[in-house]
């Protein structure tokens, strides 16, 4: 961040201002700087803090506007105030014109906390951005709340390894090693969820209704037949295993992977890379499913699965699978129209899709990376009929900034339609997160040149407010 001078406009008053501030205009700006730049619009801002020094608020007013700085009194005219920040602590900034106060409150980061860059144009639909920004697989990162004017309003502890949400409760889970915390704001633990008997996989955490949660674990198998791969007759492997644990912590449903979806389901481009290099650096067994998201349905799951290129839909009842999406064709397939990336010589369908969400309408949202496709990555939307055993494509977003996305990434819908993308790990200097609507304008777009993001989950003004964040950091932290 960088030294600036902020100016507010109030019409028909001239003072001498802080440099490049024009008559009449009100000028604020402070060191270490705020982001973003001040006015009155902008209530929340952070700043880069050295404890060991304060940070000075330079002040310069027209005659009837005031400002109180940290809660001294409040001043007109031309002044320098001082500050002592701590990490992690704000204080505010009151500007009072005509009577009317407006309150801004200045936070200061930790001194490892992630550069980044946002850009906002028109009016967003989200409120808040929830994010994990880290710089390696396994490294740990800020669980983040952004808001549209790209400044982080709330973060947790840096423990988590990728997935950061809002659960539907207002608190908000993280994985932490073998297990997925969930937090108050305030930072408490409310409890850990974890898979039994075996490791948990990170990805995903679903609350069941009736208290019940569900999760997936990594089981590694012995028995593997991979020679439809044209490898070993006998490898080691991942399987997954959906778990629903009872708050008691007993298994009441589970459901296996390799007991319903084959290896030789794996398509070929996926099979090479895991017969060069099994694992992909997560280990030595194989990987031939690569689960990565799931969803509830009421009557069953939607799970993704990487590695097979397919989202598939799960009966409860049963444990049969209802229909695939996309991937190696099998019985349960569906139709897919209107996408050339299915109908074309060689598209070749999904590439490592992640994120597979149904919407109230029976719309399917993912994000499809491209993944060895050699193709830009895309927010996209399938209307479902299960009659005609068909899925439409109503929906394609991108983004012209970004060419390729390797892994991760993140598609949610908003209420009014606009599309929220994570990008994952896509090419340099491209947005990191957007939301843009479903003709591809962009509205917000979230940048960290150093770091990539796993998901990016909107959030509406109705799940939290700024009160409420600012709450929780404030009992984390102190005000």
């Amino acid at each position: 961040m960088h030294r600036w001078s902020a100016c507010l406009v109030v019409v028909g008053l001239v003072v001498a201002g802080l440099a490049g501030c024009a008559p009449g205009q009100v000028g604020i700006r402070a060191d270490p700087s705020l982001y973003p730049t001040f006015q009155t619009s902008v209530v929340d801002y952070v700043n880069r803090c050295d404890p060991s020094r304060p940070t000075s608020v330079d002040v310069a007013v027209p005659s009837g506007t005031t400002v109180s700085v940290d809660g001294a009194a409040p001043r007109g005219g031309s002044f320098t105030a001082r500050v002592a920040q701590q990490v992690g602590r704000r204080f505010t900034i009151a500007v009072t014109t005509d009577g009317t106060t407006t309150t801004h409150h200045v936070r200061c980061l930790p001194t490892d906390f992630p550069a980044w860059t946002a850009e906002r144009k028109g009016t967003p639909q989200a409120a808040f951005y929830v994010t994990s920004p880290w710089d390696g697989f396994g490294s740990p990162s800020y669980p983040v709340i952004y808001d549209t004017n790209g400044v982080p309003v709330w973060w947790g502890p840096k423990t988590t390894r990728f997935f950061a949400t809002l659960l539907p409760n207002g608190n908000m889970a993280w994985n932490v090693g073998d297990v997925i915390e969930e937090h108050r704001l305030d930072g408490s633990l409310v409890r850990s969820y974890a898979t039994v008997g075996a490791p948990l996989d990170f990805h995903d955490l679903i609350l069941l209704p009736n208290g019940n949660h569900v999760v997936v674990s990594l089981s590694e198998r012995s028995d593997g037949d991979f020679s439809s791969w044209g490898g070993p007759a006998r490898a080691p492997f991942v399987d997954h295993v959906i778990q629903e644990i009872s708050p008691q912590g007993d298994v009441v449903w589970s459901w296996t992977t390799s007991e319903h979806i084959a290896i030789a389901e794996t398509p070929g481009s996926w099979r090479a890379q895991e017969l060069r290099d099994p694992g992909g650096g997560f280990g030595s067994n194989y990987d031939p499913f690569h689960y990565n998201s799931i969803e509830d349905t009421g009557d069953g799951f939607i799970v993704s699965f990487r590695h097979l290129d397919a989202v598939y839909k799960i009966d409860k009842a049963t444990k049969d699978i209802v229909w695939k999406l996309g991937g190696t064709p099998r019985n349960e397939s569906l139709t897919v129209r209107n996408d050339p990336a299915f109908e074309r010589a060689g598209g070749g369908g999904f590439g490592g899709q992640h994120d597979a969400r149904l919407l109230s309408d029976d719309t399917v949202t993912l994000y499809d990376n491209g993944t060895l496709r050699n193709r830009p990555p895309r927010s996209v939307a399938y209307q479902l009929d299960l009659d005609d055993r068909t899925a439409t494509r109503v929906e394609d977003v991108r983004d012209p900034q970004v060419a390729s996305s390797g892994c991760c990434g993140s598609t949610r819908v908003l209420p009014d339609g606009n599309y929220v993308t994570a990008w994952g790990i896509n090419s340099s200097g491209a947005p990191d997160i957007t939301e843009s609507t479903d003709t591809d304008d962009p509205r917000f777009r979230l940048w960290f040149p150093d770091h990539n993001v796993y998901r990016g989950v909107p959030v509406t003004s109705s799940e939290l407010s700024r009160a409420d964040l600012r709450a929780g950091m404030d009992a984390q932290l102190g005000p």
